[in-house]
């Protein structure tokens, strides 16, 4: 299923727009860094109807809404990323939305010690972040960011602190897409992350074993050296979280470990945290399906790039018939690649369309960053022939970063 056309979807100025006068435009540049210009032509956007588009893409169940801003709110979007969000403290288990973390960091802090797992899935994390939430945790730590760096009385600050808001929301909810949305959630996750930290440091006591946790986006991982993670305490933890009022994907709860018979929740399945394999040596790895996937999948390109160098059509229409098949299996990856500076990489005639040069770049960047060099021997040799032959150089690793987990975006989507 492809991604929807994008839809622009008309949209009102927001009234906190029109509260700043001239002098507080300049404040808000002034303190986001960011070029005058672009702020007008965010209102101008705003008030056309134009701010941004809406587009859909699979996911395992159903579809998922992005919202694509336009280039001045991205701008905009970006520098409160910057400026005023990143600054903001979050809890140490963060691993997703904030500088140096990822998928693998993620997975790292469990490999080499966990025995047992008990992985959690927040249910419409995004939609389920509404206004309210921003206004009790997000506007005092905006307000008291603005009144540390602008000389300006209380009201005005309030001004400012509204547009802010209103520039994270959609509909009143945080919406999939914008550069603000995952540090967002970051923050106002941040006391449901402290109850759980909590909650296992006091269980550790009781139990004699040592726990971890980590949270990427909205995908949570609490991890034990013990043999198990004993009802009592999944339950709690369960508890923990909808007593912050947050829904949980009840198809994604899964626990690795040892349980009594008739446990609903036990997966005798090898244990991953965030599409990757943490093993108790220390190693992280992606999924044996996955990887064979990948496999195929560069050996696809490898054989495309041939048969159009060839002009044997008939058979290249056959090759792309097997890469949609490939390519349904890696719905779910969850590497994008940027869209820029990539130019680098491509010397010379090409045998791949664009778009297919950006998630061949993908996938090797993606695993090269997984493995860091010791691939394992059943996909070494094709992901060395195609690091050569599409000129592929270790740049390449450093543009692959990882999106919200189950985005429903990959380097093949």
């Amino acid at each position: 299923m492809a991604p929807a056309q994008g839809i622009t979807v008309k949209t009102r100025t927001p009234d906190s727009f029109l509260a700043l006068n001239g002098q507080l435009d300049d404040l808000l540049c002034q303190l986001l860094r960011v070029d005058p210009v672009v702020w007008q032509q965010t209102k101008v956007l705003y008030a056309s109807g134009r701010a941004w588009n809406v587009t859909t893409r699979p996911k395992r169940r159903g579809v998922r809404t992005i919202h694509e801003p336009s280039d001045p709110l991205k701008v905009m979007s970006q520098a409160i990323l910057k400026q005023v969000i990143q600054p903001m403290p979050i809890h140490g288990c963060v691993h997703g939305g904030h500088p140096g973390t990822s998928i693998k960091t993620n997975a790292q802090v469990h490999a080499g010690f966990a025995k047992s797992y008990y992985v959690l899935d927040l249910k419409d994390a995004f939609p389920s972040t509404k206004r309210d939430r921003l206004e009790e945790y997000l506007a005092p730590k905006i307000h008291a960011r603005i009144s540390e760096s602008l000389e300006i009385d209380r009201v005005e600050v309030d001004k400012i602190v509204s547009v802010l808001i209103d520039l994270m929301l959609v509909d009143d909810v945080i919406p999939q897409g914008f550069p603000t949305s995952p540090g967002v959630l970051n923050v106002v996750l941040r006391p449901t992350d402290a109850e759980l930290s909590n909650y296992l440091r006091k269980v550790e006591t009781e139990l004699g074993q040592k726990f971890r946790m980590t949270r990427y986006v909205d995908d949570i991982t609490i991890s034990t050296d013990g043999e198990e993670i004993p009802p009592s305490v999944r339950k709690k933890v369960r508890k923990i979280i909808c007593g912050n009022d947050w829904v949980l994907s009840r198809t994604k709860v899964r626990y690795y470990g040892e349980a009594e018979k008739g446990d609903s929740e036990r997966s005798t399945k090898t244990a991953v945290v965030t599409g990757l394999v943490p093993h108790l040596d220390g190693r992280i790895s992606v999924p044996r399906p996955k990887l064979s996937t990948y496999r195929g999948v560069i050996y696809r390109y490898l054989e495309i790039a041939s048969l159009r160098e060839n002009g044997d059509e008939k058979a290249l229409e056959s090759a792309r018939v097997q890469m949609e098949q490939e390519r349904k299996l890696l719905a779910s990856a969850h590497v994008v690649i940027e869209t820029t500076d990539l130019a680098e990489f491509y010397v010379g005639t090409w045998p791949l369309t664009t778009s297919e040069r950006f998630k061949i770049v993908g996938i090797i960047g993606f695993l090269g960053m997984v493995y860091e060099g010791e691939l394992p021997s059943r996909i070494r040799k094709v992901y060395l022939e195609a690091k050569v032959r599409f000129r592929i150089g270790r740049k390449a690793q450093k543009l692959a970063h990882y999106r919200e987990k189950d985005s429903g975006t990959g380097p093949l989507s």
